[in-house]
């Protein structure tokens, strides 16, 4: 039995994870914007709610199925887009892909990503959603919509809450950008921290050092090395989102449109009046600004406002399945893990993110089975207290 297979928590996943990695790569994917504040809010938040269970309540077997955009998925999250997923483990994208699809849960393909949307479309052609960031140049844009479309994906997730390129203290700090890797300058510095994680080290020589962006590959100069389609993709990934960039996406995507990155009720209600089909509760899992309060609260207010009939998702924070069950009482139709599953493919490749999805599984069914909960459409309000400050 390898150390994974003992993981019975997502904590014991990101132990095994960050011992694994680098200290300048586990430090960019613990310390979010900032002090990490907004990282540690989210994990909180979710603290501050007790459970008052039901009893006498017929709940076997639980189902934890939903439905949602016309399928029925196994659970009530999907694993969420992470960008650069390649730099923790080779291939995570594709292997993140295929745990989701044998676990009938959606993975979401960052739109900054080492795998290709068609690589993506191929693994799991029917769990497969895509990211997109507007790129500076619509050509782009528009381009990366076509692939997506004619790779099958049927969900769209257009996340705006990135006006400009994040700030990360970490990299600051290292000097390291983990899209364009250790360079000649910063090498030096690293490499006894690099000897100290052998395994990460070996993948990442193997595999002939920085992997390559493949989805930005199309778009740089022909002939690029993964190194200047990096650089390629930090100049021209990200520009400023408006109102007016959301109409255009929605007329030009014909399927399913989520928008992600939206915390105020406000705004919320005006994505859903432009036609997107759900919004996605996030602060991107901490890394926007470290001085935002947590997802779920976010998550409380909005659901507040715009109504029990408006379609959100939440993302953030989430590290075990009472976590998901609280999104759901506080208001979200489904919800997505980033760094859980992160931790399981990092600790151990697929069967690490098997691992992380199970527990995740497992320990949802536990807590529906325990607080009254047969299926998922019957937790509510009523079986939280009030937040405790």
């Amino acid at each position: 039995m390898v150390a994974v297979d003992r993981a019975v928590s997502i904590e014991d996943l990101r132990r095994l994870a960050l011992r694994r990695l680098p200290h300048f790569v586990s430090d960019y994917l613990e310390g979010g914007a900032g002090d990490g504040g907004g990282i540690r809010r989210n994990v909180d938040a979710f603290r501050k709610y007790q459970f008052v269970p039901r009893g006498l309540a017929d709940v076997t077997p639980v189902d934890t199925g939903v439905e949602l955009f016309g399928r029925k998925y196994a659970s009530l999250f999907g694993i969420s887009a992470v960008g650069i997923a390649g730099i923790y483990r080779r291939h995570a994208d594709e292997l993140l892909a295929q745990a989701a699809r044998d676990a009938n849960i959606p993975f979401i393909l960052s739109g900054a990503s080492h795998a290709t949307i068609e690589t993506i479309g191929r693994i799991a052609p029917d769990h497969a959603w895509y990211q997109l960031y507007g790129a500076h140049m619509p050509k782009v844009t528009e381009a990366m919509l076509t692939r997506a479309r004619d790779a099958g994906v049927k969900v769209l997730v257009y996340t705006v809450d990135y006006p400009l390129a994040p700030r990360s203290e970490a990299s600051a700090r290292t000097g390291v950008s983990m899209a364009t890797g250790p360079t000649l300058r910063t090498f030096p510095s690293l490499f006894l921290d690099a000897l100290r994680h052998p395994s990460w080290t070996a993948e990442y020589l193997r595999g002939g050092g920085l992997p390559k962006l493949e989805s930005w590959t199309a778009y740089a100069p022909a002939g690029s090395n993964a190194s200047q389609v990096a650089a390629y993709y930090v100049k021209h990934w990200n520009n400023a989102q408006t109102w007016r960039d959301l109409d255009k996406i929605r007329s030009l995507w014909k399927d399913k449109l989520v928008i992600k990155g939206l915390v105020h009720a406000g705004d919320a209600s005006r994505a859903l009046e432009a036609g997107a089909d759900a919004v996605t509760i996030s602060n991107h899992g901490g890394n926007k600004l470290d001085c935002m309060q947590s997802a779920l609260d976010s998550l409380a207010q909005v659901r507040a406002s715009v109504g029990r009939d408006a379609r959100l998702f939440f993302d953030g924070g989430i590290r075990r399945g009472s976590d998901l069950v609280v999104a759901k009482a506080l208001g979200a139709n489904f919800c997505f893990t980033g760094r859980a599953t992160i931790y399981g493919v990092t600790a151990g490749g697929l069967r690490g993110a098997r691992r992380a999805i199970e527990i995740l599984q497992s320990d949802l069914a536990y807590t529906m089975a325990m607080i009254g909960c047969r299926t998922v459409p019957d937790i509510t309000r009523d079986y939280i207290g009030p937040a405790q400050l």
